[in-house]
């Protein structure tokens, strides 16, 4: 995924942030309303809103956070009103369904006095709806009459997507300061994170990310790892907290912990043993450290921040601040000021603030910088491979463990989430929720309806759910469902041909076509699952034309997007259409029919 994605969309707004004594001092008399409005299916979105509600509040400034929808129907012409969104393959979503409606509805001058800005989360794999629905949302509160006081920035899941949100933030409040007549200032630039080191006293700490405890019950391979090349892929069902349910297709979020050889390199970095104990104390504001009680260096490095995520450009520039070195001052300022040159040394090859350490050793940074230069530990979101059918309270994920030479160049990369589920025993307790999916991408209620499923490798974890899902309403309901075609591509049959036994087991109660393909041993020239959909095109149209709806889970950089180009040939060569005429269809029948639905991941 992308990039992975944070806090859980509540759809319930929060209340006005805390401000701090700081704050109060430069705009105490003040408190202008800052209405911060979020869009997103997984969470990114929310949390640069949080970001700005939270700074908001520092600054002096009356903020409320809430989801979209719960501002379809008028916007205030006092203050500011900041939106963050995503698009998801050119749709809003779930929560700005009702918010884009309403926009398309303004009339010009109805918007007058709103004052706005926008920011959009997006990915250029998909050019061709890359930022629609926030460029969208720009463009109607415009023409309906709202004064854009800064200007739309973007963030791309596939680059530097935390630095374009801090490279875009960076002009935003003296932007928005000039904008409502304030004088704000942000907190003090001095470190404000105090650090006490106290004896070995161990203190578990309780994290809240809106995720509850949940028990790792089975963990098992799926793969032969005995063949060449084969790399590992696990089954990992959990017995979910009390309450927690799920539908076919949704997603459950894991809080990881960071691999321990990880950890031990920052450990080393600093001179520190895991189980020194400190206590951390914040000078003003907030922050999602443990503070005023008895921690783990360890435990913080572990469980609290992300020690992978590539370095922004602002981080390298206050980087070469510390740097003792002039030479290497001098190539972290040219790397910070060069995007191109940071793109591809940086982002490309996931270059993070710990590896830079290593690799500019007269950066003198201290612990407590480290630790606020680092960005909160989130949870990482799997699809649920089960059906709530088979158990209500347990979901199974189906997950590859990401495990290879560091792009960096520097040791092996380990997936954080990836690592930690691979390890956990029976009996292992893991923090989760679930989270739901596309609103769309779920079983048709009905039995009637054909189904198409497109997947590669782990994509067709959803599909197990949807397989699984059928075949118990089969059986309960006693009736025979609509032919349902399973396109999965994998390496070989005998390497990773995940749930062979269970999809031909449920087969013939889900009245399931299985149609594999195999990269390492491929047949007539079919290699990949866009190679067996167009050899079976024929297939494919007969149940289009009775009213499938066809599901494609993969990577979105290249499986997905060719997916979607050769469901446009099928047409092209079915109707004669033109290939602008096909990339209209598709548009209409993933739009408008809701009967083309992608689950995409980075």
């Amino acid at each position: 995924m992308p990039p992975s994605e944070g806090q859980a969309d509540s759809g319930q707004e929060s209340g006005r942030q805390p401000r701090t004594a700081e704050a109060l001092a430069v705009a105490a008399a003040n408190g202008v309303p800052v209405r911060v409005l979020y869009g997103s299916n997984a969470g990114t979105s929310q949390d640069f809103a949080q970001r700005i509600a939270n700074d908001a509040g520092r600054r002096g400034y009356s903020p409320t956070i809430a989801p979209l929808d719960a501002a379809a129907g008028g916007l205030p012409t006092v203050g500011l009103v900041a939106v963050v969104a995503s698009s998801y393959e050119g749709m809003p979503p779930d929560n700005a369904k009702k918010f884009m409606t309403w926009t398309e509805s303004l009339q010009p001058g109805s918007l007058t006095g709103v004052r706005y800005t926008v920011f959009g989360n997006g990915n250029r794999d998909w050019a061709r709806t890359y930022q629609e629905v926030p460029k969208a949302i720009d463009a109607r509160l415009e023409a309906a009459g709202a004064e854009r006081i800064y200007e739309r920035g973007e963030a791309n899941a596939r680059g530097d997507f935390f630095g374009d949100f801090e490279e875009w933030y960076a002009g935003f409040w003296p932007a928005v300061d000039a904008a409502l007549g304030q004088r704000t200032s942000a907190p003090t630039g001095k470190p404000q994170l105090e650090v006490q080191f106290v004896g070995n006293v161990r203190d578990t700490f309780l994290r809240q990310n809106g995720l509850s405890v949940g028990t790792v019950v089975v963990n098992r391979e799926l793969v032969d790892l005995s063949k060449p090349d084969a790399r590992s892929k696990r089954h990992v069902e959990i017995a979910l907290p009390e309450g927690m349910s799920y539908r076919a297709g949704d997603y459950l979020a894991v809080l990881p912990l960071n691999p321990s050889d990880l950890v031990q390199r920052a450990l080393t970095r600093f001179s520190l043993d895991y189980d020194s104990h400190v206590v951390l104390a914040m000078e003003h504001g907030d922050t999602f450290l443990p503070t005023g009680t008895p921690v783990a260096v360890g435990e913080l490095l572990s469980s609290y921040v992300e020690l992978s995520v590539p370095a922004t450009r602002p981080l390298l520039e206050q980087l070469a601040e510390v740097a003792g070195d002039p030479a290497q001052r001098a190539e972290l300022q040219a790397l910070a000021q060069d995007r191109e040159r940071h793109a591809a040394e940086i982002v490309d090859k996931r270059v993070s603030l710990l590896d830079l350490l290593e690799m500019y050793p007269s950066c003198q940074l201290p612990l407590t910088s480290f630790l606020q230069l680092l960005t909160q530990l989130t949870p990482r979101r799997y699809s649920i491979s089960s059906s709530p059918l088979w158990s209500p309270d347990h979901a199974t994920l189906t997950f590859a463990v990401i495990q290879a030479p560091a792009w960096s160049g520097r040791g092996t990369f380990e997936g954080a989430a990836s690592t930690y589920l691979a390890q956990a025993r029976p009996g292992s307790r893991v923090a989760v929720t679930v989270r739901p999916s596309n609103a769309a991408f779920h079983p048709p209620e009905s039995l009637a309806m054909p189904v198409i499923m497109v997947c590669a490798g782990t994509g067709l974890a959803p599909f197990r759910g949807f397989v699984q899902d059928r075949a118990l309403r089969a059986q309960t309901e006693d009736i025979q469902p609509a032919k349902s075609l399973l396109f999965f591509g994998c390496r070989a049959p005998d390497t990773d041909f995940l749930y062979r036994t269970e999809l031909e087991s449920w087969a013939e109660q889900a009245n399931l076509d299985l149609r594999p393909v195999f990269s390492k041993a491929p047949t007539d020239g079919q290699k990949y699952v866009q190679h067996r959909l167009w050899a079976d095109r024929e297939d494919v149209k007969d149940l289009v034309q009775q009213g499938a709806t066809v599901f494609v889970c993969g990577d979105g950089k290249n499986m997905a997007p060719e997916v979607r180009e050769t469901c446009e040939r099928i047409y092209q060569e079915a109707t004669g259409a033109s290939e602008a005429d096909a990339d209209a269809w598709m548009d209409e029948v993933e739009r408008t029919h809701g009967r083309y639905v992608a689950d995409i991941f980075t």
